[in-house]
């Protein structure tokens, strides 16, 4: 048995990060190295299908070859931005929508169940307008948008409404229904509350391999033993390119390395202080339900480093001051970067391998793992009940459709 294998178990509710003792680990582990449905990844994608899966009855063990909510989840700003992120399809405005609205009914659940505090906020988005003329700007305002759901401020109304922002604007589009989380506690949350609902969970999980014969998944080979499974579902960011390459199919994933500061103001800060999130053209800055307010984001494309440069840093905090001017007044406390997995269509990898039968992808949310964590994690379980892309209009996230149209060999 593998030393760093560690088991989440009811009694661990207490203390999330606890390594267990190696007697333990063996007496969670030991004789149950099978479950209906496997999980690879321990992000908020791999914890919220295994939060759904465990609701609605399945068998269901998660695995992680680290901590829960170390990867990119933990270097997220935590955003639900339904109504602001800029979409290449109406088919992710509307799993973003769907995704925000099963949070809102999710969220009693996972605080009664996790005793976690997601550090959810609803005081809406706002985007400004420097100038009249960026109002036709698609880089500024989303093409792909529901206008029912904001409000046009004037000069003079967003000044009243938000104070702090720089008095040099033409106007900002609020959106009062966007909301944010606190992500590395929404992913605990997913997690603590499928192992309530009869989950397993084990961290320190190392090479893992798939196996496969030519029509079905068989098992999943790891560094503490073989499991064996039905269902196996992909969910592990970055690293899903290479496990799916072990039997055979080819799904690209590219790198997008993103850089975030934390600052916070001091008491005295009066109207300095942001109360709601700014999602510009050239940056976001988020009041958190910690008290810091999170500013990001840089990206740089095939990078996958996690070192924040002081280039980086330096463009942060100069965009930030320019729309929130205070920013130059509050206190720096930290600054760190993740690793987010895209794909070269902007859209994930969701649902069935048709040729394999049993192993699903859930990998490739780019910068929306923690906006779309819920829908995907409903969509996963839709999935592993026997419904069809057809069915929930998912034909366009398939995981093998550039093996498909013939663009990888």
């Amino acid at each position: 048995m593998n030393d760093r294998a560690r088991v989440w178990s009811r009694s661990s509710n207490r203390d999330l990060r606890k390594t267990l003792s190696r007697s333990r680990t063996n007496a969670g582990i030991h004789g149950k190295l099978h479950a209906e449905t496997i999980v690879i990844g321990g992000g908020v994608i791999g914890c919220a299908i295994a939060y759904e899966l465990a609701a609605r009855g399945k068998d269901v063990l998660l695995i992680e070859r680290g901590r829960i909510a170390e990867g990119a989840s933990c270097a997220a700003a935590g955003m639900i931005a339904a109504d602001s992120e800029h979409f290449s399809s109406p088919m992710m405005l509307n799993l973003a929508t769907m995704s925000r609205q099963l949070l809102h009914e999710q969220y009693e659940q996972l605080s009664s169940l996790s005793e976690i505090h997601i550090g959810f906020q609803q005081n809406g988005f706002i985007t400004p307008i420097r100038l009249k003329h960026d109002l036709s700007n698609d880089s500024i305002v989303p093409r792909l948008r529901s206008l029912a759901t904001e409000i046009w401020w004037d000069g003079t109304t967003a000044q009243q409404e938000a104070p702090w922002l720089n008095k040099d604007i033409y106007g900002a589009y609020y959106r009062p229904l966007e909301c944010d989380v606190l992500p590395v506690n929404l992913t605990q949350a997913y997690a603590r509350s499928a192992q309530a609902l009869g989950a397993r969970i084990v961290e320190g999980v190392h090479q893992v391999n798939l196996r496969a014969d030519a029509n079905r998944i068989q098992a999943v080979e790891t560094s503490i033993g073989t499991m064996t499974c039905q269902n196996v579902i992909v969910a592990n960011g970055i690293q899903g390119e290479e496990l799916m390459k072990q039997v055979g199919l080819h799904l690209p994933i590219l790198p997008v390395k993103g850089e975030i500061a934390a600052v916070q103001f001091s008491d005295h800060s009066g109207q300095l202080v942001p109360d709601k999130t700014v999602y510009a053209e050239d940056i976001y800055i988020v009041p958190k339900a910690n008290g810091e307010v999170w500013i990001g984001a840089t990206v740089l494309p095939g990078k996958s480093d996690l070192h924040v440069t002081a280039a980086g840093l330096q463009k942060l905090l100069e965009r930030a001051a320019n729309w929130v001017p205070g920013i130059a007044e509050a206190h720096f406390v930290r600054a760190w970067a993740g690793v987010r997995p895209s794909t070269p269509d902007g859209l994930p990898y969701l649902g069935a391998c048709e040729s394999i039968s049993g192993l699903y992808a859930a990998v490739g949310h780019h910068r929306n793992g923690i906006l779309l964590s819920a829908v995907t994690g409903s969509l996963l379980a839709d999935f592993i009940e026997g419904k069809s892309s057809e069915e929930l209009n998912m034909q366009g996230c398939r995981p093998e459709r550039f093996i498909k149209r013939g663009i990888l060999h």
